[in-house]
């Protein structure tokens, strides 16, 4: 068996549902997402539900994980190895956001 996850078309950024959807399949599987993978060394990134995290586990091999938040599908956004995380770079953000992060 192939360890290497067959990968699909990218798919629209933004998106939080699970992006699983086997080769005979017509549409993804929907429901919302609670893993963001990162599959390689490309960069090759997804987000799955708990159910398709186990089959991920069961049957592939994958670079990181962490649970998703708000931050893992926005476009521009650094995957965090070290914190398990994604975070939205505040660096060149205007103003405003760089005070509102500042004070919190």
């Amino acid at each position: 068996m192939d360890p290497f996850v067959p990968k699909g078309q990218p798919r629209t950024p933004g998106g939080q549902t699970c992006g699983y959807k086997p080769a005979e399949a017509t549409g993804y599987c929907g429901a919302p997402a609670t893993w963001h993978v990162m599959w390689d060394g490309a960069l090759d990134n997804s987000v799955t539900c708990d159910t398709h995290m186990e089959l991920i586990n069961q049957q592939w091999v994958y670079d990181d994980r962490h649970p998703i938040t708000a931050d893992c599908t926005m476009p521009g956004a650094l995957w965090k190895y070290k914190h398990k995380r994604c975070e939205f770079p505040t660096t060149g953000a205007p103003q405003a956001i760089e005070t509102l992060v500042q004070e919190v």
